[in-house]
């Protein structure tokens, strides 16, 4: 049951604005959310002995972080100008207890490795047809020089597009079977990422494409393995750069010269209104520095939020907001890092080693993708929390699965007492 819910709410994330329920986006995604949390929560105390204690600390103490965000949105709702928009605060950060124990739970049932699995093809799925619906213009996701697909703004689309591609790219590198479907699947995405027009997602999604790829590289040199792959690598990325901007070029001409003169060094109507507005979202915070102007308040008439992660924590929550979006981002962002040099410096025993170590550079990538993403685009948004947190709990299970591994390698090279015994014997 839990599974289906989580596959169902994967699903659902990807069309928000079709998933309304009473003419708020998102509700049936909400409902979901709120029921795999209770389902989760209340299980998750037998499987936190499971998790390692690097895990098992970072869940509480990111759970906590969000709990504490969650008291505060809600006790601001005393002073908010719109007290029903403090709950775009809350609910994005439902999703934690949502997603992360649900996979937790679901990762430590019998045959959890092929659970997850699920998890992953499915949101790799939705990222396709979210990109194909985008690109022939269907329904909703009509395209004129931005798209926005099933949510309210195309730097949201951009944002889950960005966030899945390095899980596209994780896949078409660790499978052995399909790796023609996933390149066209990989594609795929770009092409809707050039069609949702968001240029700093574009930006974002290229380069985490090649922090990637670059990562992998590195993988491969310390294991001394597919040399030609390597060089190849490195004399088709410039042609692959160089032809991603030409499709932008030849398919969204607006975002191509706006992204072209911010490159040159000019500016353009996006940047100096983020300008202003950054500047006064910093004046309101600064105005009301301990509790801020609440949860999800509105920028005036100007935005619905301050397109900036830490600078829209200020605004409306004050010096506690900012603070507790900081331990949450640092301690991921800290965690990232670690797994990220495990699976370059570990061994591979065998196959399943392999792909686990790839999956833990994917996954990584496209939590930082999210976080990097929300410096310019959707704050924290609950459209788009989920695909920070899923990528977040995907990150934690292969991290989990690849300790284990290492472990057993561990042991496996350690020489036995007995082994010893009949060395000196002899």
């Amino acid at each position: 049951m839990l599974q289906a819910t989580i596959l169902l709410l994967i699903v659902s994330i990807w069309f928000p604005g079709a998933a309304r329920i009473g003419g708020t986006d998102g509700s049936l995604s909400f409902l979901l959310a709120l029921f795999c949390a209770v389902v989760s929560v209340t299980c998750y105390g037998d499987i936190a002995r499971r998790l390692h204690r690097t895990e098992a600390v970072l869940v509480t103490a990111v759970l906590t972080t969000a709990a504490l965000i969650i008291v505060f949105s809600l006790l601001s709702m005393l002073y908010a100008g719109n007290p029903i928009r403090t709950f775009r605060a809350v609910f994005a950060q439902i999703f934690a207890f949502a997603i992360i124990p649900a996979v937790a739970a679901i990762s430590a049932r019998p045959k959890g490795s092929e659970a997850i699995d699920r998890i992953v093809t499915v949101m790799i799925i939705m990222s396709v047809v979210t990109s194909c619906l985008v690109s022939i213009g269907l329904g909703d996701a009509r395209f004129a020089d931005r798209s926005e697909g099933y949510f309210k703004h195309s730097n949201q689309l951009g944002i889950a597009l960005s966030a899945g591609l390095p899980l596209v790219a994780a896949m078409l590198v660790a499978s052995r079977r399909y790796r023609i479907l996933l390149l066209g699947c990989l594609l795929v995405v770009l092409l809707g990422l050039v069609k949702s027009g968001s240029k700093t997602n574009f930006v974002v999604g290229v380069a985490g494409l090649g922090v990637f790829f670059g990562l992998y590289s590195v993988y491969l040199v310390r294991r001394r393995q597919a040399p030609v792959s390597i060089l190849a690598g490195v004399a088709i990325a410039p042609v692959l750069l160089g032809t991603s901007l030409l499709a932008l070029r030849s398919l969204n001409p607006r975002a191509y010269e706006l992204l072209s003169t911010q490159a040159s060094g000019g500016e353009t109507h996006s940047m100096i209104s983020r300008s202003r507005l950054w500047s006064i979202s910093i004046d309101l915070g600064l105005a009301h520095p301990f509790i801020g102007v609440g949860a999800g308040q509105t920028v005036g008439d100007i935005a619905p939020h301050s397109h900036n992660l830490f600078i829209d924590y200020f605004r409306t929550l004050g010096v506690p907001g900012v603070a507790l979006i900081t331990i949450i981002v640092v301690l991921v962002t800290a965690y990232l890092i670690g797994a990220v040099l495990s699976a370059l410096s570990g061994d591979d025993a065998s196959e399943e080693s392999r792909k686990t170590n790839v999956m833990v550079l994917g996954s990584a990538v496209a939590v930082l993708n999210y976080i990097v993403a929300n410096q310019m685009s959707d704050s924290f948004g609950p459209s788009t929390a989920p695909f920070f947190w899923l990528p977040l709990a995907l990150l934690m299970f292969y991290r989990g699965v690849q300790r284990s591994t290492q472990a057993e390698q561990g042991e496996n090279k350690a020489p036995s007492f007995s082994a010893v015994l009949q060395v000196f014997e002899y």
